[in-house]
C-alpha cells in the first residue's frame, strides 16, 4: 500500500470486505490490541487477505483519520507485532506492517497475506474481544469482523482450504516425479465391471 492507495480508502469513507479500521493507541493498550488481532484474523481467513489500519476513529458512523502520537506509534514495530499475534493466533498469521504518513499524521497499515495451509483459528480468550476456538471472517453480508456466520462463509474458508490442499499435491507430486497427466487409475467399480466382462466372454 502506498499514499495514494491510503488516500482513496479514507476517501471512500467507509470499511470495505478487505479494510478494517481501528483507533490510534499504544500496542500495549490490550483492548485495542485484541481488537487488532480479531481483525487480523479475520483478513487472514479472506481470499487475497486485506488491510487492518490503525488510526481510523468512528465518529457518528464516519471513519476519521486521527493517526497514531510517536509514543504510540513507537509501540508498532512489527516483531512485538508478531510476538503479540502468536499469543493469541494458531497457526501463525503472515503480515507486513508499513508506516502511512497522511495529512502531517502517522498511521499502522498490518498488511494482511490469506492463511497458507489452515484457516486461522483464535488459541485464547479475551475479555468480550475473543474467544478460544473462535474462528472470525468478514462477512459477505456488510464489511464486519464476527465469529464465522452462516454456512455461506464457512463453505467458502472451506473451499479457499481444499484449493490450497490440492496445490500442495500438486506440487508435492511434481517434486517426486508423478506425471499428473494422461488416464485416470481405474476406479474399484471400473476393476469390478471388468471382471465381469471377463467372465461373461469367457462363457
Amino acid at each position: 500500500m502506498n499514499k495514494q492507495e491510503f488516500s482513496e480508502i479514507i476517501a471512500l469513507g467507509r470499511e470495505q470486505r478487505g479494510v478494517e479500521f481501528k483507533r490510534g493507541g499504544s500496542r500495549k493498550n490490550k483492548h485495542l490490541l485484541t481488537k487488532v488481532v480479531r481483525a487480523v484474523m479475520s483478513m487472514a481467513n479472506r481470499r487475497d487477505g486485506g488491510y487492518v489500519i490503525v488510526g481510523v476513529e468512528d465518529e457518528d458512523g464516519m471513519p476519521v483519520p486521527k493517526g497514531l502520537t510517536d509514543e504510540d506509534l513507537s509501540t508498532w514495530i512489527y516483531d512485538d507485532v508478531a510476538d503479540s499475534l502468536s499469543e493469541y493466533v494458531d497457526p501463525n498469521v503472515s503480515f507486513d506492517l508499513k508506516v502511512i504518513e497522511y495529512e502531517g499524521k502517522q498511521f499502522v497499515v498490518l498488511i494482511v497475506h490469506e492463511f497458507e495451509d489452515l484457516p486461522i483459528l483464535c488459541k485464547k480468550d479475551y475479555s468480550d474481544v475473543l474467544r478460544a476456538g473462535a474462528c472470525y471472517v468478514r462477512t459477505r453480508r456488510k464489511p464486519e469482523t464476527v465469529e464465522i456466520p452462516s454456512q455461506v462463509d464457512m463453505r467458502d474458508l472451506l473451499d479457499l482450504a481444499v484449493e490450497k490442499g490440492v496445490r500442495r499435491f500438486v506440487a508435492r507430486a511434481r517434486t517426486v516425479g508423478l506425471s499428473l497427466t494422461g488416464p485416470l487409475p481405474p476406479t474399484d467399480a471400473d476393476l469390478f465391471n471388468k471382471q465381469i466382462e471377463n467372465f461373461l466372454g469367457e462363457n
